[in-house]
């Protein structure tokens, strides 16, 4: 049967053959929403890679959800908000990351005057704190590198390692504990 043809004549056929997880039903709704979803993602994030990677996630998490969806009309909406958070916890990693890095330079500039030392002086700090992350129980120190390496929120960590926030949250408060104590000695 033609899809497109099901699009126009029957919309309540095409869209519980989507809920039963037919690809060309999928194809469909993709075929539909995708660029529109991509317009507007790409106000907020200016890389068109970006871009495509968080509209097509969006698409990934409506398919695992698609028997969550009561309605077509849902359809458009959980991409919507699914894309625009992601693409605002995106553009939360890049502040995060410009203003640590902005804070090492301003760091760098009171303290040090050879830009080679200062690599040095971070390099060595750097591989003291993955050696003591190295001794963090395996959850808390995946958990540790989620956020401070790659830069994911509580959330997204959460959503990652199907574990609520308030978990993610104490696994990586004791690390840091741990990490504290640890350059206290």
């Amino acid at each position: 049967m033609n899809l497109n043809h099901l699009l126009h004549d029957n919309a309540t056929e095409l869209f519980h053959r989507f809920q039963q997880g037919d690809e060309d039903a999928f194809k469909v709704f993709y075929d539909r929403h995708f660029p529109r979803l991509s317009l507007i993602i790409g106000d907020y994030v200016d890389q068109r890679d970006v871009v495509e990677d968080i509209v097509t996630n969006a698409f990934i998490k409506l398919y695992d959800h698609r028997a969550s969806i009561k309605e077509p009309g849902q359809i458009y909406a959980f991409l919507f908000v699914v894309a625009k958070n992601d693409a605002i916890g995106h553009l939360r990693r890049q502040r995060r990351q410009r203003i640590g890095r902005a804070m090492q330079e301003q760091l760098v500039d009171r303290e040090y005057h050879d830009p080679r030392e200062t690599e040095l002086e971070r390099d060595r700090w750097m591989a003291k704190i993955r050696d003591l992350v190295e001794l963090l129980p395996p959850a808390r120190k995946k958990i540790f590198r989620l956020h401070f390496f790659e830069g994911l929120s509580i959330r997204e960590i959460a959503n990652q390692l199907n574990l609520t926030e308030t978990t993610v949250r104490n696994q990586r408060n004791r690390a840091l504990i741990f990490l504290r104590q640890a350059f206290l000695l």
